[in-house]
């Protein structure tokens, strides 16, 4: 299958309340497309992404790594809280009665939750509950799910504890004081208790009628202007930036690299 390689040195992430900015100064970034448009795969960071990972294999120990990756995925839940966020959006806690440690179980059971409590609501098996979930450790080691479902009707605790079946349902609406804050309900999940999670684990489910966040990707010759919007949050940073000509070598990678920046610019609509 052929592939076509691309760079940008710009990358924007849109939701309703914020627009992200992330300039990468002095290296682009590349990536590459399959030209197969049945492919699923499209639009992969291969070469940095290929490059990342044996750089943090090398910096970083296991626990550094699922921190790294529970906060992305964090940022990345309340994006799509953003953009899906309504006035029947409610939180849910499934918790089980039986002290249960098992993920692969516990999964199994939390899917066939959904299915249950889709048909009871719509009457039919195609998918119409808009929600995403995440799981976690309590104290005792039991699994239990934090759920938002979005434009999700009135139903009571007790109905909901004979679809689920496996202990206590707690439910209610989510009140928030501003726009801004609507990411935090679910997001703060994915920070806590890091240790007890294994990474390789599916971090979080969310149904497929969800709206997504608006990325874009550009490439601009001039430093962007940001003096007329509401910046609420700016840092420049540095990245390590794989180099398949010469420059210097990473002695622990192994991969040639030199050092890029990265300018990241967060704006607060309206």
């Amino acid at each position: 299958m052929e592939k076509e390689f691309r760079s940008y040195n710009v990358k924007m992430v849109e939701t309703p309340t914020t627009i992200e900015v992330w300039e990468y100064i002095d290296e682009a970034v590349f990536y590459s497309v399959k030209l197969d448009t049945k492919s699923k795969y499209e639009d992969k960071e291969l070469l940095d992404k290929e490059f990342e990972t044996n750089v943090a294999n090398k910096e970083y120990d296991a626990l550094k790594r699922k921190q790294k990756h529970y906060d992305e995925m964090r940022w990345v839940v309340a994006r799509i809280v953003d953009c899906n966020f309504d006035d029947n959006t409610k939180f849910m806690t499934l918790t089980f009665k039986e002290n249960i440690q098992d993920i692969t179980y516990t999964n199994y059971e939390f899917n066939k939750f959904i299915k249950r409590l889709n048909f009871y609501l719509y009457h039919e098996k195609k998918q119409k509950l808009k929600y995403l979930a995440v799981w976690e450790n309590q104290k005792r080691g039991a699994i239990h799910y934090h759920i938002i479902f979005f434009d999700f009707p009135f139903i009571k605790t007790k109905e909901l504890e004979k679809i689920w079946g496996h202990g206590f349902v707690k439910i209610n609406k989510i009140d928030v004081d501003s726009k801004d804050n609507r990411g935090r309900y679910v997001s703060k999940y994915f920070s806590k208790d890091i240790d007890m999670k294994n990474y390789k684990q599916k971090a979080f489910f969310k149904s497929r009628n969800l709206i997504m966040p608006k990325t874009t990707k550009t490439t601009s010759r001039e430093p962007l202007d940001f003096s007329n919007d509401n910046v609420v949050y700016t840092k420049t940073y540095s990245r390590k930036v794989p180099k398949y000509y010469d420059v210097f070598s990473d002695s622990e990678s192994g991969i040639r690299c030199s050092v890029g920046f990265v300018r990241y610019t967060k704006i607060k609509k309206g």
